[in-house]
């Protein structure tokens, strides 16, 4: 294990530094973050960094596989396009957090702002407490689980997805063109998974899922335009 110190590091030297670490020790542990911006931004690896604090926007961005562990809170667009990986929060996130996240595990142990998944792709994003307003919002795929209570407009405009909830509530929060159905057992299994990996302790009888009311669960159809080719104008 390493220790680094990034009191008085600029962003660029913490990140730079992370990627040369990351390649030469399994677990890093970073002290004195003072909720650095863009932290872990790109990083690839299979390591794990641990946070002894709290860490500001953009946190996770685009991060490739290695596993951040952030004790304290995080800012606006944690995990933003993050592709692989695991980004544990162990209290809070600003707004719009996993926007366009296509693979890995977002684990927010406390609450999360408003816009949460917004256009996610794939991955996990589980938030242990409670989910601002649109959260969920033009997804096109991946995995939403909510236990705390959830904001107005949750799922709005989804094109594919799901994402599971436990507020009783929830029908009077809807956006457009989604809907609620019953967890199928496939799913529940699914969750209880994640929730087993992560220590979790919930049961999963009580969720509902939230989909896309045109296309279902799963299918979404992309529209192809022909094209006819006529005779030359004279």
């Amino acid at each position: 294990m390493v220790r680094l110190d990034i009191n008085e590091m600029s962003t660029r030297d913490v990140n730079q530094k992370l990627r040369e670490l990351i390649l030469q020790d399994d677990e890093i542990v970073v002290e004195n973050p003072h909720s650095v911006h863009n932290f872990a931004t790109a990083l690839k690896g299979k390591g794990t960094i641990t946070v002894e604090g709290s860490t500001g926007f953009y946190t996770g961005g685009f991060l490739q596989g290695p596993t951040a562990i952030i004790k304290g809170n995080t800012g606006w667009y944690t995990g933003d396009n993050m592709g692989d990986g695991e980004l544990i929060v162990g209290m809070n996130t600003g707004s719009n957090c996993a926007p366009s996240m296509g693979g890995g595990t977002i684990l927010v142990k406390g609450h999360s702002g408003s816009r949460a998944g917004w256009g996610m792709k794939g991955g996990n994003l589980i938030i242990c407490g409670n989910a601002g307003l649109w959260s969920g919002k033009m997804t096109m795929g991946g995995r939403i689980i909510i236990l705390g209570t959830v904001g107005r407009g949750i799922g709005e405009s989804m094109y594919r997805g799901i994402i599971h909830v436990l507020d009783p509530e929830v029908e009077d929060k809807l956006g457009g063109n989604v809907m609620v159905v019953p967890i199928e057992d496939k799913e529940k299994r699914e969750v209880e998974t994640l929730f087993k990996k992560y220590g979790i302790e919930q049961a999963v009888d009580g969720f509902r899922s939230i989909v896309p009311k045109v296309y279902g669960r799963h299918e979404y159809f992309l529209f192809k335009p022909t094209h006819q080719q006529t005779g030359a104008q004279s």
